[in-house]
């Protein structure tokens, strides 16, 4: 985090007034820590419980190698975070806690974080870390979270690393690989109703743009040109996509 702070601070991105205000930089320093006391106290207070409800559980995962557990957690993680993060766009009560991420004009680092601080308790990571750690699968969990935070900060660096390393050759081939599996800058943009293509009402994908892909909520283009999509997906909408609302709700409006 530092080092993309510092990168944020050395190309000028804290010199936009509506960013470089004594009450932003304070709300954001803020509510980037709370979330490191609120997880901390989580933890504590669920593998009390976890230990006492669930005795014969300790070490359950113990035989599970760590690659295998380090996937499974992933998806699970964030297909769970792709629903709370859509619904909280859908639903007035969990809007309320999910707004001040989006009261911003503009990103950076520090805004990362930037949440109500009831809104960390349904994030699965809350609840998912203690009971992994409590059955032998602490080092995958700490892998996948390590992962998904570091995904989170790129996502959010108002300096434009992505479009720096898209003028090279092998950067363009790399970056169009890992952007239709992991969640950059660009998708992520999109959500926050920055650029040309800007639209809240998509992208909701914490780390992975699969499941925007699934529930036909993928939007944008790059650099005005490639759509934001698997290659089946520029052709027509999956059949999985038009059934999707009779499982799942309406997609959201594109």
């Amino acid at each position: 985090m530092l080092s993309l702070l510092v990168l944020d601070l050395a190309t000028g991105e804290f010199m936009n007034p509506r960013a470089s205000s004594n009450r932003e930089i304070g709300f954001n320093l803020l509510t980037t820590i709370i979330p490191f006391a609120l997880r901390a106290l989580l933890v504590v207070t669920m593998g009390w419980g976890i230990v006492r409800l669930f005795p014969h559980g300790k070490d359950v995962l113990a035989h599970v190698p760590l690659w295998p557990m380090f996937f499974v957690i992933l998806i699970v993680d964030d297909y769970i975070n792709y629903w709370l993060h859509r619904t909280s766009h859908q639903r007035p009560v969990l809007w309320r806690l999910h707004k001040p991420h989006h009261t911003p004009t503009y990103l950076n680092v520090l805004m990362a974080s930037r949440e109500n601080k009831f809104y960390y308790f349904p994030i699965p990571a809350a609840w998912m870390a203690p009971v992994m750690i409590y059955a032998s699968a602490g080092a995958a969990s700490a892998l996948v979270f390590g992962f998904k935070g570091v995904v989170t900060l790129l996502q959010h660096t108002g300096f434009r690393w992505d479009l720096r390393l898209r003028r090279y050759v092998a950067g363009r081939l790399l970056l169009d690989v890992v952007e239709k599996i992991v969640v950059l800058q660009d998708f992520h943009h999109v959500h926050h109703g920055i650029g040309r293509y800007n639209n809240a009402s998509s992208n909701y994908g914490d780390t992975l743009c699969v499941w925007d892909v699934l529930h036909g909520t993928a939007y944008g283009q790059r650099q005005g040109k490639t759509p934001l999509a698997w290659p089946w997906e520029r052709r027509s909408k999956p059949v999985w996509c038009n059934c999707s609302g009779l499982w799942f709700g309406q997609s959201a409006s594109k």
